[in-house]
């Protein structure tokens, strides 16, 4: 560790930073970037099984080098390919260091790394790489080095770009770059948790198929492949319209989120660049999860998207029970962004129109099972024991309990809107009283004032939003003006419930009841808002305000 710090505070007084086009000794006069052949193969040759490129710091080139020998021959369970990156950067620090220029005391370590090295690129060992000075040269998105710790990152991000098929990791025992190559989307490591990485990368590449297989019951598998390929005959463009959709949904949330994550320089971090396919879409959402759309939605939801990424676009028939599950995980993908924003719109629509595949695919899987099922139900539900038959009431009653409790804390919520907005208004109207107005001081005056502006507004738009509601040909829809006001406003800044969740609640007839009664109220205390407004216009105008 000792190395690790001395090495870091080189880098940071600029000890070891001499220019990328200099050049030193044997090794780093030399080009030794990948071979012509294998820069030109296109990201298509990296597809076959996953793929490692890590990129070695001087820090475990010193320390470690046993370890690096260990790392390019060893065979990793589920690990196809792997090859090691030496940094142009690293070759010059090594050179340094073997020369004793800078820490002296390693320069014994350094000599052996650089034998390492020297012979892997003199054979043109597959599995070891190095950077090119001209590679090091080109700035990703314009970026400048402040150090050398920042060039390793570079090469880091060029290898990204290079082979986006590839994972890059870094290897290093330095902290604080661990630390800048995570929040610049560089996996890292150090050189005690490398391996156990590397073997754990490969675990949940199967889950997502498993899965399908699993979450089909039983009285589907119970039916005949001849009978599902009629069913899913009946629906050609199922499958093409679900991709449509979800295309277009998820190409307007990623362009959204991007933009507000990276603002200017989005399009140039951006994974894949449009015109997207929906394959390339799912590609960057797998790309950008952690950094970007894991903190707006659940990160868990990833499997999501992976399965989604594995069974669409691939031109490939599916069964009805896949095609079934497909669409449940699209609309459990689009719900859950539903609680971030419509996106101008674009979501709702989206989300309707899977839906209502869904709805159709069930409501004729359930027609054409009816008749292959009737009877062995009707035999069970006649074996059934009474106490069989209780649990399942229970079970039922349980759920509607449940739903029932969900709508009433939701409700809780608008209550509590609703007496916020009360008790404000009362506060308001006491300062701005006609018969106290004449000696408030202007600095209450003037913060009086503002509030009923602010009060007047979300008043406005909370009944605006029910008013919505309350429509007779309300949809889905006509929910976002309420529930934008909801998660955006500070009256109240903790809601728990997704906008289908709301839906679900307004929907039932005593909540819309409720609602009517207080659309009415807000009613009222808009118009008193607005008398108050009128009652303290002149002394506004007066102070300047208005």
């Amino acid at each position: 560790m000792q190395i690790v710090e001395d090495l870091h505070v080189a880098r940071v007084q600029k000890r070891v930073a001499p220019s990328a086009v200099q050049t030193y000794g044997e090794l780093t006069s030399m080009e030794i970037d990948l071979p012509e052949q294998n820069l030109n193969t296109s990201a298509e040759a990296f597809t076959s099984g996953l793929n490692i490129l890590v990129v070695i710091d001087t820090n475990i080139m010193i320390s470690h080098l046993d370890f690096v020998r260990s790392l390019k021959s060893a065979n990793i369970p589920g690990i196809d390919r792997l090859a090691l990156i030496i940094p142009w950067v690293v070759l010059q620090e090594l050179d340094n260091l073997k020369k004793g220029k800078v820490l002296q005391h390693v320069w014994d370590k350094a000599v052996p790394a650089v034998q390492f090295i020297h012979t892997c690129l003199k054979n043109q060992d597959s599995k070891l790489w190095g950077q090119s000075m001209q590679l090091a040269s080109q700035k990703i998105y314009s970026l400048h080095d402040e150090n050398n710790d920042d060039r390793v990152l570079q090469c880091c991000l060029q290898y990204q770009k290079l082979f986006p098929q590839a994972v890059v990791i870094l290897c290093t025992d330095d902290k604080n770059l661990c630390s800048k190559a995570i929040v610049s989307e560089v996996k890292a490591f150090c050189k005690a948790d490398l391996v156990t990485a590397l073997e754990n990368l490969n675990i949940d590449r199967c889950r997502n198929s498993a899965e399908l297989q699993q979450s089909k019951p039983d009285s589907e598998l119970d039916t005949t492949e001849g009978g599902d390929a009629d069913l899913m005959a009946q629906f050609p463009n199922m499958l093409l319209d679900l991709e449509k959709n979800l295309g277009e949904a998820l190409s307007c949330i990623l362009e959204t989120e991007m933009k507000i994550a990276y603002g200017n320089l989005w399009m140039e971090i951006l994974y894949l660049k449009p015109p997207w396919t929906l394959a390339n879409l799912l590609k960057c959402y797998k790309k950008h999860w952690m950094a970007v759309f894991g903190y707006v939605v659940r990160r868990s939801l990833l499997s999501t998207v992976e399965c989604l990424s594995e069974h669409l676009c691939t031109g490939e028939l599916v069964d009805s029970s896949t095609a079934r599950i497909l669409l449940q995980e699209s609309k459990k993908l689009l719900h859950a962004f539903s609680s971030r924003s419509d996106y101008n719109g674009v979501l709702p629509q989206a989300y309707a129109q899977v839906n209502k595949l869904y709805q159709t695919l069930t409501e004729v899987r359930s027609d054409s099972e009816q008749n292959i099922t009737e009877n062995a139900v009707c035999e069970k539900m006649e074996a059934m024991t009474p106490i069989q038959q209780n649990t399942e009431e229970k079970l039922h009653s349980s759920f509607h309990v449940a739903q029932e409790n969900r709508h009433q804390e939701i409700w809780s919520v608008l209550e509590g809107v609703w007496s916020t907005i009360n008790l404000y208004s009362t506060e308001i109207f006491q300062k701005l009283d006609s018969s106290t107005i004449a000696v408030t001081a202007k600095a209450s005056f003037e913060e009086a004032f503002l509030g009923l502006q602010k009060l007047l507004a979300a008043v406005n738009d909370v009944r605006e939003g029910i008013s919505r509601i309350l429509t007779p040909a309300s949809s889905f829809q006509d929910i976002w003006t309420l529930y934008n006001f909801l998660i955006s406003n500070e009256i109240n800044s903790s809601i728990k419930f997704t906008a289908e969740e709301l839906y679900e609640c307004v929907s039932q007839k005593i909540y819309r009841e409720r609602l009517e009664v207080g659309c009415c109220q807000l009613a009222q205390l808009e118009h008193t808002i607005k008398q108050c407004q009128a009652s303290v216009h002149a002394e506004a105008k007066n102070r300047g305000w208005l």
